[in-house]
């Protein structure tokens, strides 16, 4: 018997061969960035990896929310920042760090803005994680115009109607916002 464990078995990166092929048939030819929350690193890794041994030019953009240990933020700390399936308190066995060619980290008032953009711009009613993933590769995209840029988008906004959908007359302005280096 083999009991899955979701945060530490590798096993999870084959999930995802499947949907790297049903993308390598679906998106044009080209270098490709995919953009998303690293979570437990198998959505993101899995499916970068899968794409790269197709032999398809893949640059893989993770996102971090500030206090995650996964990638070393564990100091900086954002009291709002609890926003699912995109950062750990713990480490994860499935992060295969070598696989992500950049981390941007964000905070909660970022996710927001992401979150409340996607929504008034293209009717997306998506949660945290996927607007930090759309304000992401919006950066992202505006820098390298020349590459398809792919979201991964993990959750729905129900779960935030009231933490930010609510409140959003307080979301920033997406455009007018800049990553610090």
């Amino acid at each position: 018997f083999h009991w899955m464990r979701q945060y530490h078995d590798g096993v999870h990166h084959e999930g995802y061969r499947e949907f790297a092929e049903l993308l390598a048939g679906a998106l044009p030819d080209g270098p490709l960035t995919v953009v998303g929350a690293v979570g437990t690193g198998a959505s993101t890794g899995g499916l970068a990896r899968a794409l790269r041994e197709s032999g398809r030019s893949v640059r893989l953009v993770g996102i971090q929310p500030f206090g995650s240990v996964t990638f070393g933020s564990e100091r900086f700390e954002d009291p709002e920042a609890i926003i699912a399936g995109i950062g750990s308190s713990i480490p994860f066995g499935n992060v295969r760090h070598e696989l992500y060619d950049t981390v941007h980290w964000l905070d909660f008032r970022h996710a927001m803005a992401g979150a409340v953009g996607l929504l008034r711009e293209h009717a997306v009613f998506a949660g945290l994680s996927t607007g930090a993933a759309h304000l992401t590769a919006s950066w992202e995209a505006a820098r390298d115009p020349g590459r398809l840029h792919l979201v991964l988008g993990a959750d729905t906004g129900h779960r935030y109607a009231e933490r930010v959908f609510a409140r959003h007359a307080e979301a920033l302005d997406p455009a007018g916002l800049r990553p610090r280096i």
